[in-house]
């Protein structure tokens, strides 16, 4: 067995370690009479609006992931194919696979090279962590919180700052940034039959496009804000479904916990870390650890049901041409 397949597996195996440990440390909180009567409460139509903001809040990345990319609205449909694509496969396998599955299956719908969309879905996840960042500064401002909690946040601010200091270095110091770089990425390319050198091309293209450009980083920045309210709208709406008492911070502290546990290794779908996440961001605010697994565990149910739902058929016809040679 190669050492990528070892590494591969290696990754999947800590990936459910880490879930089950989160899903066991929140479970055993929970009162499983509680739970069964938690769920048995629920009401209907919040959690179909709940659905309804799943489906804007996934058809809203596919726009912002064309934005990023600088691809006509001609090509809106394809993009939106692969985004939906990877939301499902993040759903039903380990590993944040869907990722990848996102980007090849764009360079295969558009007839492309790897390097853009690989490029322009790098930068798409640091538009994530620019609004993880947003979401620490808002919490830092409008919460009380204790010493732990505060110095977490803080930390969280300072590597985001960091990271974005960095970025715009990239950007400006090209040769410095070259051959540490490269190095750095040559043998996660390999598989892709991408050279270094074209990717880390591309990569700064399109991030000094975004910066210098007021045409793309507006709409870039405007619908990142509508996709957080969106993913407000599904956490409030799911408070009102489990009869949650209501206060406009606490999906705020819910979503930054949820996405913050996003970034570790997981089984399909966050499953475990989800919980934990929601059962801590709650606990904040008295709530019970019943709540935050039943709030988790429907979460995940409506964005697969979502996302299998928008691909539709035509998520089986990508994964039949997933072997075709890409465009070099």
């Amino acid at each position: 067995m190669s050492a990528r397949r070892h590494a591969l597996r290696a990754s999947l195996l800590i990936g459910l370690l880490v879930s089950l440990l989160l899903l066991w440390v929140s479970l055993r909180q929970v009162d499983l009479h509680d739970l069964g009567r938690t769920f048995a409460s629920i009401q209907p139509l919040p959690v179909l609006l709940s659905a309804a903001a799943v489906a804007a809040s996934m058809a809203l990345r596919a726009l912002r992931w064309r934005w990023i990319a600088g691809l006509p609205a001609t090509q809106h449909r394809q993009v939106a194919r692969a985004t939906y694509l990877g939301l499902l496969v993040n759903q039903i396998v380990p590993g944040r696979l869907g990722e990848l599955v996102r980007v090849v299956t764009l360079a295969r719908l558009i007839g492309a090279s790897i390097a853009g969309p690989l490029a322009s879905a790098v930068l798409d996840r640091l538009v994530d962590i620019a609004v993880l960042i947003a979401y620490a500064g808002l919490l830092s401002l409008l919460l009380p919180l204790n010493s732990a909690l505060a110095t977490w946040i803080a930390s969280l601010l300072a590597a985001g700052c960091a990271v974005m200091a960095l970025l715009i270095w990239f950007v400006k110091r090209a040769h410095v940034w070259d051959r540490p770089v490269a190095w750095l990425t040559a043998r996660w390319l390999q598989r892709w039959s991408l050279r270094p050198d074209r990717f880390l091309s591309q990569l700064r293209h399109e991030l000094h496009a975004i910066m210098s450009d007021t045409s793309r980083f507006g709409p870039v920045a405007l619908v990142a804000l509508a996709i957080l309210c969106c993913d407000y709208l599904i956490v409030a709406t799911l408070f009102l479904a489990l009869a949650i008492p209501l206060t406009p911070v606490a999906p705020l502290v819910v979503l930054f916990f949820l996405a913050a546990g996003s970034v570790l290794p997981s089984a399909p779908g966050y499953i475990g870390v989800y919980q934990a996440a929601a059962v801590f961001a709650l606990a904040l605010f008295s709530h019970s650890a019943e709540q935050g697994v039943a709030l988790a565990s429907i979460m995940q149910i409506i964005t697969l049901a979502v996302a299998a739902l928008m691909n539709g058929r035509g998520a089986w016809a990508l994964v039949r041409r997933a072997r075709a040679p890409l465009p070099q």
